[in-house]
């Protein structure tokens, strides 16, 4: 593991035991009127979501969890529900899914993301439907550096989470299915973001602005635009960085060159 690879991990260590060990939990849990616990998915937004997890970290039930198998197992929504989830079901799944944070306890973070993606089948849903872009995009401009404005889902954990919803965006069979002024709508929103994170103490360094980077990046790549840089490829396959910083002002330069070129067609 080399002293990048180290800075992620470290950076997220607190997060990753929280997730893996399941000590506190993402959304605060309440009882209902006959005592059974309840998460506040199901109580702040009846009619939002068709289902929710059932078990969650920081319920009694996941502490009585032996294994990592049986974590996984608790997590996997029924195929029963998987076939009737509209786009904005599916995505809401997704947002809330309470082990969103795995991704952080690998290497890089397309390799925790793609052991995330072997272990749960409500990920593998939402990458095969070509249906999810705009409700994904809808999700991330809703979004901003402090939590959702409108949309009811928790926002504990809050870089995290937005860490995690722009690693969603980038992964190639999502964006393959986008139109092109999906493309063009997510493009321009992570730039956005981008340049938001600069401009805030909070979000001002790595890994802050790698993730809405990597959109960028990732989108251009689809389109088959070329980078002068080998590194920028590299930052693609793994959303990271390495001995090299990703070219950022070469992905700014040609995002603005796309931009300008698909507003002119559209």
């Amino acid at each position: 593991m080399n002293r990048n690879t180290l800075k992620f991990t470290i950076l997220c260590t607190v997060c990753t035991l929280f997730m893996v060990s399941g000590c506190k939990n993402l959304d605060p849990v309440f009882e209902d009127n006959n005592g059974k616990e309840q998460p506040q998915e199901i109580l702040t937004r009846s009619g939002i979501l068709a289902w929710d997890y059932p078990v969650k970290p920081g319920m009694e039930s996941w502490n009585r969890l032996e294994t990592e198998e049986e974590r996984i197992a608790v997590l996997q929504v029924p195929e029963s529900v998987l076939a009737t989830l509209s786009p904005e079901e599916a995505v809401g799944l997704c947002i809330t899914f309470p082990s969103f944070g795995h991704f952080t306890a690998w290497d890089t973070p397309q390799k925790g993301f793609a052991v995330m993606l072997s272990r749960y089948n409500i990920l593998r849903h939402l990458l095969s439907r070509q249906d999810a872009g705009g409700s994904l995009i809808a999700a991330y401009k809703d979004a901003d550096l402090f939590g959702f404005r409108t949309l009811p889902y928790s926002n504990e954990f809050w870089s995290l989470k937005l860490y995690y919803l722009e690693l969603l965006l980038s992964q190639r069979e999502i964006l393959q299915f986008m139109t092109l002024e999906e493309k063009l709508e997510l493009i321009k929103e992570a730039k956005l973001k981008f340049f938001e994170k600069l401009s805030n103490v909070s979000f001002a360094g790595f890994p802050d602005i790698l993730f809405s980077l990597r959109i960028m990046a990732n989108i251009l790549h689809v389109e088959s635009i070329g980078f002068a840089d080998e590194t920028a490829i590299r930052f693609i396959e793994t959303g990271w960085f390495f001995d090299s910083v990703p070219p950022i002002e070469e992905i700014i330069n040609l995002t603005d060159n796309y931009i300008n070129a698909k507003n002119e067609i559209l």
